[in-house]
């Protein structure tokens, strides 16, 4: 609501004389001003989403590989000054066939692991199909990862290197390679690898994969400082130094590869892989 009067009033008063003017003026103003605003608002978001996988098929065999790896860093604490550590792969780790598996930790309270599931089918001759062998298989494969890092603290000062280094490795290999590297503090670190093959004839078959990975990091405290130097150019002056690098490596693989590297603090690194398939011989 708004009321405005305004009250205007001008007297002039001329003498005889044309030289003399009076003049009288009067102003007032009342302004009354109300302002009322209310904004209501509400936002409702609901989702649902289901799936709902049926197969009806009679299988005559079946291959099921699972992998499970679990890694928890809990209520830890590393203390140090001039904390300085290298973890280095040279030249390593190249050319090989089936299951490579490396893990390399300079570093404090780190979980580093590799896991590898395989199953596969083959009727109990174990040659050649043959008139009568089983001809409808079921593959199926999970792999799953649960890493958890919470209440953990970190107290450092001054760190003149702490390197992670992978230099012409981890090439042309053929099959599985996993590759861990921490030279930090409790890191959590994995590879999980499944697979489920079901070899069928010509029915023939069903495969199911599935990979899961759960992470958490929550209330962890990292102090890590330089020294009182008053800056770079201060001989007392150290810092926080590190690095993580990998050069000329990981190259012409065939298969499955994973690589986790960390120079850092309570790092989770997962790579998961599953893999199922029924297919004809």
């Amino acid at each position: 609501m708004i009321k405005k009067s305004i009250i205007f009033s001008l007297m002039a008063v001329v003498g005889a004389l044309p030289a003399v003017a009076m003049a009288d003026v009067e102003v007032r103003a009342d302004v009354n001003k109300r302002k009322d605003i209310r904004i209501v608002e509400r936002i409702d978001i609901t989702k649902l989403v289901q799936i709902d996988a049926r197969v009806n098929r009679r299988v005559q065999k079946a291959a099921e590989s699972q992998t499970l790896v679990n890694q928890t860093n809990f209520d830890n604490e590393v203390c140090t000054n001039c904390d300085e550590k290298r973890d280095i792969i040279d030249n390593s780790g190249s050319g090989s066939s089936g299951v490579l598996s490396i893990n390399q930790s300079a570093g404090n309270m780190n979980n580093q692991g590799n896991a590898v599931s395989i199953a596969v089918d083959v009727p109990d001759n174990g040659g050649p199909r043959i008139p009568g062998d089983p001809d409808e298989g079921f593959a199926d494969a999970q792999a799953h990862v649960d890493q958890k890092n919470f209440g953990n603290v970190v107290e450092t000062v001054n760190i003149l290197f702490r390197d992670a280094l992978i230099r012409n490795s981890i090439n042309n290999n053929r099959g599985v390679a996993h590759v861990n590297q921490a030279p930090g503090n409790m890191a959590n670190q994995s590879n999980a690898f499944s697979l489920a093959v079901s070899l069928t004839g010509s029915g023939g078959g069903v495969a199911l994969a599935e990979a899961d990975l759960g992470q958490v990091n929550t209330r962890n405290i990292v102090r890590e400082s330089d020294s009182q130097g008053r800056d770079q150019t201060d001989p007392g002056f150290v810092g926080i130094n590190k690095r993580a690098d990998i050069l000329g490596s990981i190259n012409g693989n065939t298969g499955v590869v994973g690589v986790n590297q960390s120079a850092g603090n309570m790092a989770n690194q997962a790579n998961v892989v599953s893999f199922a398939s029924a297919g004809v011989r």
